[in-house]
């Protein structure tokens, strides 16, 4: 495309998918995504053979995630923020919609998959975590370890991707 060989150009244009995707996740996108990683999180539980699980939820106007866990028979609550869990993934979900317009639809759709399932895969590890939280000191480790990587974790896919397929070079 003539209208992308300037890096001005592609700024502009990775700058406007990623307020539409944030216009869209503000919109509802946000709870739509939550409800697939509680979902990824509870299957990952069911095969592990755990009696926790998690639920997405809306309370006063905040999301949560409920932790439903069983110790000693008794049945126990947690909610737990999103915080910066989430976020992230508008990042990850703009860029890999901007490769479409400036790589081969191949790689575009290549480095989509891989870098959504690593993300989303992380993202489900440390639910998994969340859910350990009260009951095992390694996952409350873990989780503490995770709590604020995800924003890191979107910027590295974004520089992954730039230093093997650098779109914003001249050619």
């Amino acid at each position: 495309m003539k209208l992308l060989e300037s890096k001005r150009n592609k700024i502009i244009l990775l700058l406007v998918i990623t307020i539409l995707i944030f216009v869209l996740w503000q919109m509802g996108y946000e709870s739509v995504h939550s409800r697939i990683l509680a979902g990824g999180t509870n299957g990952w539980l069911k095969v592990v053979g755990s009696d926790k699980s998690i639920k997405y939820e809306v309370k006063d106007n905040t999301p949560i995630y409920r932790i439903h866990i069983t110790k000693e028979g008794k049945e126990y609550t947690f909610p737990q923020e999103i915080g910066p869990l989430l976020q992230p993934t508008v990042i990850v979900i703009a860029w890999q919609l901007f490769l479409f317009f400036v790589l081969p639809w191949r790689k575009a759709l290549r480095l989509l998959l891989i870098n959504l399932a690593i993300f989303i895969g992380l993202q489900v590890f440390f639910l998994v975590q969340l859910t350990g939280f009260h009951t095992s000191s390694f996952q409350k480790f873990l989780y503490g370890l995770m709590v604020d990587s995800f924003y890191i974790i979107a910027l590295i896919l974004v520089i992954k991707d730039t230093i093997f397929y650098p779109v914003f070079r001249r050619k």
